[in-house]
């Protein structure tokens, strides 16, 4: 029997694995990752939808919202974006929309409140296959996949993922 197999058929058995009060799991769909992990005890699944490393991910669902990262240090207030083919236009011009999801900026500098953060809804992005972002005017486009978003999504919710309660996004 494969090794893999029987790492996951001890995870999940209780209350063996790693304490027995949760279980962790990691999904692939085609350019996103869904982890899911389920708490036992509560009965309630945590699920992250997201792209690229997972300590340190370029793309991260949250609330109803999309986070493209930059690096942390930059400050991305004055960033514009870009739609599959689309107009470039300020990301703060959807930013009440961001308000209106629950999901907010992280940092508490004044500064730098972004903390190298591009959030957008993900009512702008449905149906786009890529999201353009120059994190500032100085800087070159860099290009995002969003394709396949749905398909993560809909599967983070056939996982017992409720996107309406707000995934965890790290930031």
């Amino acid at each position: 029997m494969n090794t893999a197999l029987l790492v996951v058929l001890a995870s999940s058995l209780w209350p063996f694995g790693n304490g027995g009060q949760t279980v962790k799991n990691r999904y692939l769909v085609p350019a996103w990752h869904v982890d899911t992990v389920l708490d036992r005890f509560t009965n309630r699944t945590v699920c992250r939808v997201y792209q690229g490393a997972a300590r340190k991910p370029s793309v991260s669902y949250a609330r109803g919202t999309l986070a493209f990262a930059f690096p942390r240090s930059r400050n991305t207030l004055a960033a514009d974006f870009r739609v599959d083919d689309g107009p470039a236009r300020p990301w703060t011009s959807v930013y009440p929309a961001v308000i209106g999801t629950g999901a907010t900026l992280a940092g508490t500098s004044m500064t730098n409140p972004t903390q190298g953060l591009v959030i957008l809804p993900v009512a702008t992005v449905t149906g786009a296959t890529t999201v353009t972002i120059r994190s500032r005017p100085d800087d070159k486009p860099r290009v995002f996949s969003v394709g396949g978003l749905q398909d993560a999504m809909a599967a983070a919710q056939r996982l017992g993922c409720d996107p309406g309660n707000g995934f965890v996004r790290p930031l």
